[in-house]
């Protein structure tokens, strides 16, 4: 595949060379690296098919409703499309293999967002071969299963909760709904986090970069961010300290994060090497001008390296640009290395089907729109951040300054979480004092 192509974009898998490498071949099984097999059930399940005609088989996903991550597609009744779990295996016949490469020789790539792989390839497919689910493609090991996903391990010890700073971006008119949502939940998990804005609030506090806020792109307040982080990073080396951290979070003021969660999963990403690693989106893919990206709203990750390369050589094209493209387009220029990991959300929990999430790891997810986003924290992350060990609040609910500054020196104290009772409050009078979230722009 070229380098330029979003691997996770299914469509793209080089059905041309794969014919001519394999011109005998029968089936073509896409596996991923979390997929197990057990060979001799994989070879039962295929000799129930004739492998002279086209097969698209998987084990099928719908959509409860329409939702943002497939644009609304099927809004009518989306339950009615199915589409494979990719992690639990694809399966196709050469028949379908040779239709794809037929199509793709014909008809130009296409020239928009990669998002959903497996959703992708099924709407790609729809035309001629509708997909056939297998139960024998499983999501944990059983009986007869031919394939099943292997769940995520943490590789080492967690990620010391000193070293990964949390960038909040945020603006005045969201300082009383959307940022008491975040001190709430998982900012108390955070030993280090700032809240960044255009104007400088003490009652939060946040640090105002002296950008005027975008309506959309927010690319000059990211690269900010990322300048002011680089900064930090270099005062703390000049002062011949080691204090600065080895990850940066940039997130959104309606992000919700498991910190626990996210410091298990960096365990098994080395720090010291360039990185930039979220939930990976692509643009173009298998053209010469695309790229991939890490979409904002899960949380984009960067190791320091990746904050030093990018500060003062990225320059955004306009205010409004979107950032988290820019990052992608112009990190990827510099040699950094976009890391996909599916616990990262765009989305809300129910814009993605149970049976998927059930499968995954899950780190965050995005937006407060029609949705509680406490009970969202209190079902999905409060449970394991129980376990972390500082917070920058008391247990009254009280920030402590010194706990989210940026100086590691001063000492946070143990908290207990808030009891989700509190936190239901919260939300409720929020809701009561008129400060329910807005529809966001994009829909």
């Amino acid at each position: 595949l070229s380098k330029k192509t979003n691997s996770d974009n299914l469509i793209l898998c080089s059905p041309s060379r794969i014919v001519e490498l394999h011109p005998n071949a029968t089936w073509l099984i896409i596996v991923q690296e979390s997929t197990r097999i057990n060979w001799s059930e994989l070879v039962d399940l295929t000799q129930d098919f004739d492998p002279d005609k086209e097969w698209f088989i998987g084990r099928q996903l719908y959509d409860r409703e329409p939702t943002i991550v497939h644009h609304f597609a099927f809004h009518h009744d989306p339950s009615a499309f199915k589409y494979p779990l990719a992690e639990a295996g694809i399966i196709l016949s050469w028949p379908t293999v040779k239709r794809v490469q037929s199509r793709i020789t014909r008809q130009q790539l296409p020239r928009d967002f990669s998002i959903d792989a497996q959703h992708e390839l099924a709407v790609y497919l729809m035309d001629g071969v509708n997909m056939t689910h297998s139960p024998a493609l499983c999501l944990r090991p059983a009986p007869n299963c031919a394939t099943w996903i292997q769940p995520f391990e943490p590789c080492a010890t967690d990620v010391d909760p000193g070293d990964l700073f949390f960038a909040v971006k945020t603006w005045s008119k969201f300082h009383t709904d959307r940022v008491p949502v975040v001190q709430r939940t998982w900012a108390r998990r955070a030993q280090r986090l700032v809240f960044y804005s255009d104007v400088a609030d003490e009652r939060i506090p946040t640090v105002s970069l002296g950008v005027p806020n975008a309506e959309s792109g927010h690319c000059l307040k990211t690269l900010a961010i990322i300048d002011h982080l680089d900064e930090w990073i270099a005062s703390t080396s000049a002062a011949g300290l080691d204090t600065s951290p080895g990850w940066y979070v940039i997130a959104d003021d309606d992000s919700i994060i498991g910190v626990r969660k996210l410091q298990e999963f960096l365990s098994c990403h080395d720090p010291s090497q360039p990185l930039l690693i979220g939930q990976r989106y692509g643009y173009a893919s298998g053209h010469n001008y695309g790229y991939d990206y890490i979409t904002g709203g899960g949380g984009m990750v960067l190791s320091r390296p990746a904050v030093q390369l990018i500060a003062g050589r990225c320059r955004c094209p306009g205010p409004d640009t979107p950032d988290d493209m820019w990052l992608g387009a112009c990190g990827e220029s510099l040699g950094i290395s976009i890391v996909h990991f599916p616990g990262f959300h765009q989305a809300r929990p129910d814009d993605y089907p149970p049976e998927l999430l059930q499968t995954q790891f899950v780190v965050s997810f995005h937006k407060h729109w029609m949705i509680d986003p406490l009970q969202v924290y209190e079902k999905w992350f409060a449970d394991e951040d129980d376990w972390s060990i500082k917070s920058p609040v008391d247990e009254a609910g009280n920030q402590q300054p010194g706990c989210s500054v940026m100086d590691p020196s001063r000492n946070c104290h143990h908290v207990k979480q808030q009891p989700a009772a509190a936190a239901a409050q919260l939300f409720e009078t929020a809701k009561n004092s008129g400060l329910k979230e807005r529809i966001p722009d994009e829909l």
